[in-house]
């Protein structure tokens, strides 16, 4: 379980699970605006994306906010479950990071590539990679790709998965490493500086996600619309620049 954040209160409860940065910041945010119509916003915090969608599922909290719709889909169909995408609130980068490679004509062969520990994101990875020209995934290739839908892989790139929430521990590791935008703002790590970042990909929104019992409840309601605020709008551009967008 991680951290709860919240401000003691008597009106309705309404328990939101978050990755940190900066999607607990953005719900700390707009908690006042809640507190206004008798909602107690308890933020609980996770570090990880394990977590999250199992304790929504289980009742442990009413919503979550920290995936883009392909994870969520993924998460659906492999676990049978029904959660449902209510808001999308703003954008993140996805970067391809090296410590020792500066542009990707550097490229070398059998270089060691850190990707995402899960479906969604090993398939979001290997696309940007068969985009940029580093290998080519079948034609037929599913949603979410994996390492079996490479056809050429002309510089024998070695592949190993890591939890996405170590990524950012293994950038001396590796020669190339697929860092989350919140993971890197967490560390400070300056994507800027990124061989290659996806940025502003609208099919990647961070979406805020409840159950098919309580998605049009009035307090979820209510949170969707503090989310898609011009309070929210000025609070991202004022605390993250242009690396995190709206989506609204």
């Amino acid at each position: 379980m991680g951290t709860i954040r919240s401000i003691r209160g008597t009106g309705t409860v309404l328990r939101v699970g978050a990755t940190p940065v900066p999607h607990a910041e953005i719900l700390d945010h707009v908690r006042p605006v809640l507190a206004r119509d008798d909602v107690d916003l308890h933020v609980e915090v996770f570090d990880t994306f394990d977590e999250p969608n199992h304790h929504l599922v289980a009742g442990a909290i009413d919503a979550n906010f920290f995936q883009y719709l392909p994870f969520l889909e993924e998460f659906n169909a492999s676990s049978a479950k029904r959660l449902v995408p209510v808001a999308p609130v703003h954008i993140e980068p996805f970067a391809l990071y090296s410590e020792s490679i500066a542009a990707l004509g550097e490229v070398p062969q059998y270089a060691q590539v850190a990707l995402p520990g899960d479906p969604a994101n090993v398939g979001r990875a290997l696309r940007i990679l068969h985009d940029l020209g580093l290998l080519t995934l079948r034609d037929d290739t599913l949603s979410t790709p994996g390492v079996d839908s490479i056809v050429a892989n002309p510089k024998q790139l070695l592949f190993k998965e890591i939890a996405s929430a170590h990524l950012a521990d293994v950038l001396a590791d590796f020669d190339l490493v697929f860092l989350f935008g919140n993971y890197a703002m967490d560390r400070q790590i300056d994507l800027q500086s990124a061989i290659y970042c996806d940025h502003a990909n609208r099919d990647y929104a961070e979406y805020l996600v409840s159950r098919p019992d309580n998605f049009d409840s009035a307090p979820i309601r209510l949170l969707a619309n503090a989310l898609q605020s011009d309070s929210v709008r000025s609070f991202i551009a004022r605390s993250y620049g242009d690396l995190v967008v709206p989506a609204f």
